[in-house]
C-alpha cells in the first residue's frame, strides 16, 4: 500500500525537493544526515542557555538544529507548523528527546510542559505544535506531558515579524500558571518549536517559577542564528 500511495501521491522532501522512497518519511536520508545539529545538549553553557542569562533562571537549555531564513531546513518547521505535518514535528521531537536522554544532563526531568496556544489559534491550526514535540520528547525521557500547567490569557499576534522588544511586549503577562501545586518542587522541561529572542519562553518561565521549588529547563527544535 505504501508503494502504491507513493506512486499516486509522491511524498517530497521539504528540504531538497526530491521524491522520498519507501524507507524515508518526512525528510530524505541525505538531508537528515546533513541536519545542522547544535549539540547544545552536550554542554550547559551553550548559546541557548546564554540567551536567558540575566532574564530568567533556566537550569538548562537545548535546541536540536540551527535555523535561519536562508536555510532550506526552515521548510521542515513551516510544514509542521502550518501545513499539518504533525509527524515531522514528532520525528524531530524524538530525535531531540533521544539526545537529551543520552546526554545525562536532562535525566531528572519530572514533567514536560508545552508552550500553550490560545484555544482559538489551536482550533484554527488543528493542534498545538509545541505539544506534539513535547509528547515525543516525554516518551524518550520516560516521563509525561503535564497538560494544562500553563494557560494563555489572550490571543496574540504572531511573533514572526516582530523585533525583540515587540516580541516581549506581545507576550508580557500573557501566560499564567494553572497547576501550581502539581509543579511544586518539580523539574519541568518547557518545550517550544523555535527559539528566536526567547521572549515567549521567558514569559512562560516566569509563570512556572511562581510554583514553590519549581525548576525549569527549556528545549526547542530549532535555534535561530
Amino acid at each position: 500500500m505504501r508503494e502504491l500511495a507513493d506512486i499516486l501521491f509522491p511524498r517530497i522532501c521539504p528540504v531538497c525537493g526530491v521524491v522520498l522512497n519507501g524507507a524515508e518519511r518526512e525528510i530524505c536520508l541525505g538531508c537528515l544526515s546533513s541536519l545542522p545539529l547544535t549539540y547544545f545538549w552536550t554542554r550547559e553553557d551553550n548559546p541557548a542557555a546564554e540567551l536567558f542569562w540575566g532574564r530568567v533562571y533556566f537550569k538548562k537549555a537545548a535546541s536540536l538544529f540551527f535555523y535561519n531564513e536562508g536555510s532550506p531546513y526552515r521548510h521542515l518547521i513551516h510544514n509542521f507548523k502550518y501545513k499539518g505535518r504533525r509527524e515531522a514535528g514528532a520525528m524531530l521531537g524524538r530525535m531531540l528527546g533521544k539526545r537529551l536522554r543520552e546526554s545525562g544532563l536532562f535525566c531528572d526531568i519530572d514533567y514536560v510542559v508545552a508552550v500553550p496556544l490560545h484555544p482559538l489559534k489551536q482550533w484554527m491550526r488543528g493542534y498545538n505544535q509545541a505539544e506534539v514535540i513535547a509528547e515525543a520528547i516525554a516518551e524518550e525521557l520516560g516521563t509525561k506531558v503535564l497538560k494544562g500547567a500553563l494557560r494563555r490569557n489572550s490571543f496574540t499576534a504572531t511573533q514572526t515579524t516582530k523585533n525583540a522588544q515587540e516580541r516581549w511586549s506581545n507576550v508580557s503577562g500573557v501566560f499564567r500558571i494553572a497547576r501550581k501545586r502539581s509543579l511544586e518542587n518539580k523539574h519541568v522541561l518547557l518545550v517550544d518549536d523555535v527559539l528566536t529572542t526567547g521572549a515567549t519562553l521567558e514569559a512562560c518561565g516566569h509563570a512556572l517559577l511562581e510554583s514553590e521549588g519549581c525548576k525549569v529547563s527549556v528545549a526547542t527544535l530549532a535555534f535561530v542564528e
